[in-house]
């Protein structure tokens, strides 16, 4: 047995195996694999991490043959290799590859020689690109002819120190990132007991950089063809989502969702670059963990097809349809389904019809909706009424317009009812009045059917109205005497130049010659039940007309007088109309009465 060396060079911490018996046949000025030669050592085992290799030369140097197999790589599995306390494969390992950093190894030049260029173990792993001393990045020199020479660190540094000591003058610092900081603390100290233990440092590296590619936006079909500066940044961005745990992991999953443009959201093209390597890798067991994450946001957010695998597991249910899928379940047109989904959520019917999938608990809640619906012609069958007058109803708010589509109006069922179940619990009779049939009054006194609907609902016919015979509504009966304003009103909204007549108590020649002379504006809408533009005066008009002006009907109302007399007597008066392009409107300016300002209308209902 060959005796322990007598002149062992120390064992550095983090040095290599290898490049430790480099350094030492350079001692002794020979090859590495003569020097194992020598020592009854093989260079091939002892550069793959074989045990017996190990324990003979930490028994020559002295040291504890643990402290070397932490120092060497050992393939432990196809492809899978024990580096320090950490694990990694060839994607991220480079054994035949001379990386360094150029500082380190031109300090050791200079202060101890050929003998003194300790090769570090991190410098083989790419995932990790900056000296943690020197903060500079780190360079590549060529390889050797076969890769057992390679091993020869020494030998290789001394056949490109030209170019060592020429990178290590003009190299500069770039920033440290988190990523490098606990690829280092894997290789010290072994995995944290993190959720990320299980993967090893080629499937981190490979993990953070995919996501990072996705979340900001990289489209590539090679991370290889990106520069390495830029990979570096991609790792840290992908890093930073996965470190902080589960939730995180999700919260990107979740960003890269709210963010992808595609007409039709899928996973595939959200996620990108990420989901290339989740498929590729679907079958490690150790990155279950972030697959069980990533295809349960999938089946939460994605349509998905019945019986496709996604990240190699089948979905448990159905939880998203595409529109396609969904309206074939309830029966309705793509577009018509969109403008329904968006009336429930209370969006516009431009971003109604961007929808693309529907959650299944949405289908039994637009079935229910829908199943509460009734059209115009049905609910004036039930109401006993004409269409017309269910319009004006709705017209009134006395009964609620629900639109799917620009033209065709709905209501609810359940309104519709309640109306007539309200009209079942009026008296049966009104003790010594005469009372008429509610379409009847409503024709004898040319009163519209919805202004009586109307003042009932909001009581004010209390004592006028009782139950008759008849269907829906029709079986509701008025008192003669019911006092209705007739032919009223209301100032809600834009309204148009009969009914501006009606308001303002003049005729409607009169109402065009004020919207000619510019004191009334008019507008012109599309009528919702036509589809056809129509004409309208303006609410704003109309009440900026009456601060300043009064008309010859409101104040014959407002007097008790018939119109007629009240023009006489202003004529004599000498209380003039405004004048209106040579026509005769009887319109007069409140100045005259020393009311500039003032309402005067009956009851004040506008």
């Amino acid at each position: 047995m060959t005796a322990p060396l007598t002149l062992a060079l120390p064992l550095f911490e983090g040095e290599t195996l290898t490049g430790y018996v480099s350094r030492s046949a350079k001692l002794y000025e020979t090859t590495p694999r003569d020097f194992c030669t020598d020592l009854g050592l093989r260079w091939p085992a002892l550069c793959s991490g074989h045990d017996e290799q190990i324990e003979r030369l930490a028994w020559l140097i002295g040291e504890p043959s643990q402290k070397l197999r932490l120092s060497s790589v050992k393939q432990v599995g196809n492809g899978r290799y024990r580096v320090g306390k950490a694990h990694a494969s060839m994607g991220t390992l480079r054994r035949t590859t001379v990386r360094l950093c150029p500082q380190c190894v031109a300090r050791s030049l200079s202060k101890a020689g050929p003998t003194g260029v300790c090769q570090l173990l991190e410098w083989s792993l790419v995932c990790i690109d900056r000296c943690a001393e020197h903060g500079c990045r780190f360079i590549t020199v060529p390889s050797a002819e076969n890769s057992h020479a390679t091993y020869d660190f020494v030998a290789r540094v001394l056949a490109h120190r030209h170019q060592v000591l020429q990178a290590a003058d003009c190299s500069v610092e770039i920033p440290e990132i988190g990523f490098e900081t606990y690829v280092r603390e894997r290789l010290q100290n072994g995995a944290a007991d993190d959720w990320l233990k299980d993967l090893d440092l080629t499937q981190l590296h490979r993990a953070s950089v995919s996501l990072g590619a996705a979340l900001c936006g990289v489209k590539v079909k090679r991370m290889q063809d990106l520069p390495e500066t830029r990979i570096r940044e991609l790792c840290q961005a992908g890093f930073q989502s996965l470190v902080e745990g589960p939730d995180a992991y999700q919260n990107a999953l979740s960003s890269l969702y709210d963010s992808g443009n595609a007409e039709r959201p899928y996973y595939s093209a959200d996620f990108g670059v990420h989901f290339r390597w989740l498929r590729e890798v679907r079958n490690a067991p150790e990155i279950e963990v972030l697959a069980s994450i990533a295809r349960e946001h999938v089946f939460a957010r994605y349509p998905t097809q019945p019986g496709k695998k996604v990240f190699d597991r089948l979905p448990p249910e159905q939880v998203w349809l595409t529109i396609d899928q969904a309206r074939k379940r309830l029966g309705f047109g793509a577009v018509f389904l969109k403008k329904l989904l968006g009336h429930l959520d209370g969006v516009s019917e431009e971003q109604a019809l961007k929808r693309t999938d529907v959650h299944v608990d949405e289908i039994s809640k637009v079935q229910t909706f829908w199943d509460g619906l009734i059209n115009l012609k049905d609910a004036a069958r039930i109401l006993g009424l004409m269409t017309a007058q269910v319009k004006g109803l709705q017209n009134r708010g006395v009964l609620e317009t629900i639109r799917i589509t620009s033209t065709l109006r709905y209501l609810s069922r359940a309104e519709l009812i309640g109306l007539i179940e309200q009209a079942q619990q009026l008296p049966e009779v009104l003790l010594g009045k005469s009372v008429a049939p509610l379409n009847l009054f409503c024709r004898e006194k040319g009163i519209p059917l919805a202004e009586v609907v109307d003042l009932w609902c909001k009581g004010e016919l209390e004592g006028q109205i009782c139950q008759g015979d008849g269907v829906g509504l029709n079986a509701i009966e008025v008192d003669w005497d019911a006092i209705c304003p007739r032919k009223t009103v209301r100032l809600h909204q834009d309204i148009t130049l009969p009914e501006t007549a009606r308001y303002l108590k003049i005729n409607v020649a009169a109402i065009r010659h004020l919207r000619d002379q510019g004191i009334l504006s008019e507008v012109r809408k599309r009528n919702p039940d036509t589809n056809h533009q129509k004409q309208y005066i303006s609410k704003d008009s109309i009440q900026a007309f009456e601060r300043s002006f009064l008309t010859l009907g409101q104040m014959a109302e407002v007097q008790k007088v018939a119109p007629i007399h009240l023009a006489r007597k202003l004529d004599v008066e000498g209380i003039t109309p405004i004048p209106c392009a040579g026509a005769l409107v009887r319109v007069y300016n409140k100045r005259e009465f020393g009311l500039d300002g003032c309402k005067v209308r009956k009851g004040d209902d506008v």
